[in-house]
């Protein structure tokens, strides 16, 4: 049974998901993830990443494809995220500047 949550979410990018690049849908869900203030961030996480499986499911493509994606999903997606999430925070520049600029 689809959860309510990831149906609805699913309904705001079916048909537009490039899946060679779908870091700017998991955004685009995302904000749409911030709206819901009753989850937590790894709730959120776990929401984004339902909707992306399913929305996986229902996609045309090859098997092989659809594998790599997968573990696209499961692996790389929760740490491009926390990137998104430490970029719109705290500009890029000024972690550069205190990490490696130092003198």
């Amino acid at each position: 049974m689809l959860d309510n949550r990831v149906d609805g979410l699913y309904r705001l990018v079916k048909g537009r998901v490039d899946w060679d690049n779908i870091i700017p849908t998991c955004l685009e869900v995302a904000q749409e993830l911030e709206q819901m203030h009753e989850l937590k961030g790894p709730q959120r996480l776990e929401l984004l990443q339902k909707t992306m499986r399913f929305a996986l499911r229902e996609a045309e493509l090859p098997k092989e494809k659809k594998e790599h994606i997968s573990f696209f999903i499961n692996t790389v997606l929760p740490i491009a995220m926390q990137a998104a999430i430490l970029a719109s925070k705290v500009p890029i520049k000024s972690i550069a500047q205190s990490c490696c600029w130092k003198k």
